[in-house]
């Protein structure tokens, strides 16, 4: 029997579980952000698809990959040191986080991450690259989210629930989710 892809995260320091998710942001978004989309981009060169670009389209691009970029860091940052595990689903939070962009969108790192991508996507002028976003976050919610919101709730209980019930996963909620189950 193969071992849960969900597992809560062992005791550890916040320096180890930063550390940690450095090393797991440096290998994701190095594959992610910079592989995948210059393989995208050398197949729609080899195929001739015309590439969108303009100096605008690049500064919005730049802009979205920041957004995301930044939003994702402080979510891991988050997971790291308030939530006492890593964004990994293996070695998962020990505590459940509701602050920062965590009273926002349920899963800030997902958000983030298809905004990265969609940036890459604007300032590369790549359609591939863009479906490329979109087929990851549809990915994500079809084939992850069910399984690490069932871990969740098991974890951490009603706790999650009314979180669940209060915050939507893509859609940012305002105001903020206060954490006392009001809307």
């Amino acid at each position: 029997m193969s071992p849960p892809l969900f597992r809560t995260a062992r005791p550890a320091s916040s320096a180890l579980n930063l550390l940690k998710t450095l090393a797991q942001i440096v290998v994701v978004w190095t594959f992610a952000l910079v592989l995948l989309p210059a393989i995208v981009v050398a197949v729609e060169s080899a195929l001739d698809i015309p590439r969108w670009q303009s100096d605008a389209t690049r500064r919005a691009g730049t802009i979205a990959f920041l957004a995301g970029s930044a939003t994702g860091l402080w979510s891991a940052w988050l997971m790291a040191v308030r939530g006492k595990g890593t964004p990994v689903p293996f070695d998962a939070a020990r505590e459940l986080v509701i602050e920062g962009p965590y009273r926002v969108v349920r899963n800030p790192m997902a958000v983030s991450a298809v905004v990265q991508t969609i940036g890459v996507a604007i300032i590369l002028g790549s359609t591939g690259t863009l479906t490329l976003a979109l087929g990851g976050g549809l990915v994500w919610h079809a084939g992850i989210r069910p399984s690490e919101e069932r871990f969740l709730v098991a974890r951490f209980g009603a706790p999650y629930e009314d979180y669940r019930r209060h915050v939507r996963c893509w859609v940012p909620r305002w105001p903020p989710f206060s954490g006392r189950g009001s809307r």
